[in-house]
């Protein structure tokens, strides 16, 4: 029989004043990876309060923008080859704990520096991590579970178009994932509204792309039916805590499930999306959604669909019906948060989206390019252009299609 493997972080502090954990981490040099956004919250500030009272030096990067690129990664690497850190930290969103894991591998592993995002993703399952320092990582938001994955998203923006890849090799989950609501309290609605849409995709996505897992499943459907039930509530009152620490971890569980699970297809188009037009990784989630798990639902995922749908209480007569109210759902959810239903409702003019489509139908020739032969019958992806384009087109128009 054959087995598996399920992997975490060695320690995970999850609940309200769980910041304080920090201090009971070992770490004498502690270089923090963040963002403007978060430093001007005051969370940086209260961070290195309980980093200074346990007598470690520290460093801060705060300069991450979204979608972290390959430049600032090794920008970040350079400070912590000056500063020798034996302990990184990622305090924020994704980007942020995106961009620490980056230069966490180009720090331990200078070989590494000169190379393109795409040039070290064969090398990436080779890599060696813990020679200098130990990562953790701190959300600020809830959606991308990157506190307990193995990957670190990296755009390459030194070609066109722009490649926006992971990194991603059990090597690369943080030691330490520290959650605590109270850091997410200042999130505003449209972020929390995306990143709570990332959190959904990263449950759902995978469990319909994997075969039924008894530990991996329970993980990915706790998490999206409390998101189903908290996202909104999150949204609306930003200070309600019960509600931001249900989503915080359910954005954790989601990661937990992804992680030992896989993503696909609506990850590959969102990144597309995101890379060619700077829509928030979330958001462009949003608008693949439906439109991916319509070409799942015809392409051989339809059984997981309905147990998906099952699972989640979905009504409805025939597997059709049960499958058609959760695409409705996620619909309906997106509207519940003020997310638009599709792109063109969005401030991106037509005119600018369809001038981009050739160069996204581009990008993703060059995904499955990477795509090792033996992998692809293991991908539920398109095998024509005209079907990539579709489902471009209809998270252009929102259309649905018949299952």
């Amino acid at each position: 029989m054959a087995y598996n493997v399920f992997i975490a972080p060695r320690e995970i502090y999850y609940g309200t004043g769980a910041l304080n954990a920090i201090a009971g981490v070992p770490g004498k040099r502690i270089l923090c990876v963040t963002d403007s956004g978060v430093r001007s919250q005051g969370l940086v500030d209260k961070l290195e309060t309980i980093l200074k009272e346990k007598g470690a030096e520290t460093t801060i990067y705060d300069q991450v923008e979204p979608d972290p690129s390959r430049e600032t990664i090794g920008k970040i690497a350079e400070l912590a080859n000056e500063f020798n850190p034996d302990l990184i930290i990622g305090l924020g969103g994704g980007s942020s704990i995106d961009a620490g894991k980056g230069a966490w591998v180009l720090y331990e592993n200078p070989d590494f520096m000169k190379c393109s995002v795409m040039e070290v993703i064969p090398k990436i399952l080779g890599c060696v991590l813990r020679q200098k320092a130990r990562y953790a990582a701190i959300p600020t938001t809830s959606g991308t579970g990157s506190e307990v994955t193995r990957a670190a998203v990296i755009t390459d923006n030194s070609i066109t178009p722009p490649y926006k890849g992971a990194w991603n090799a059990p090597q690369i989950v943080p030691d330490i994932a520290i959650c605590d609501p109270e850091l997410t309290i200042s999130m505003p609605p449209q972020v929390t509204a995306n990143t709570g849409f990332d959190a959904l995709s990263h449950a759902i996505e995978c469990f319909v792309l994997i075969n039924p897992s008894d530990l991996v499943d329970s993980e990915a459907l706790w998490s999206a039916r409390n998101i189903f039930t908290w996202l909104p509530k999150a949204v609306a009152e930003g200070k309600n805590l019960e509600a931001r620490d249900k989503m915080h971890m359910a954005a954790l569980q989601a990661g937990l499930a992804f992680a030992n699970g896989t993503l696909g297809l609506v990850h590959s188009i969102a990144h597309i999306m995101g890379a060619e037009f700077h829509i928030p990784h979330g958001r462009a989630i949003a608008y693949a959604l439906n439109p991916v798990f319509e070409f799942f639902y015809k392409t051989g995922r339809r059984a997981r669909l309905v147990q998906l749908a099952d699972a989640l209480s979905m009504k409805g007569d025939t597997d059709k019906a049960k499958v058609s109210t959760l695409l409705s759902s996620i619909t309906k959810l997106k509207q519940d948060v003020g997310i638009p239903t599709a792109i063109k409702d969005s401030d991106l003019s037509e005119e600018k989206y369809f001038a981009g489509l050739d160069a996204m139908i581009k990008s993703y020739e060059n995904r499955i390019a990477l795509i090792p032969p033996n992998m692809k019958p293991f991908f539920i992806m398109p095998e024509t252009i005209g079907e990539v384009r579709d489902l471009f087109l209809r998270a252009w128009t929102g259309e649905k299609t018949e299952l």
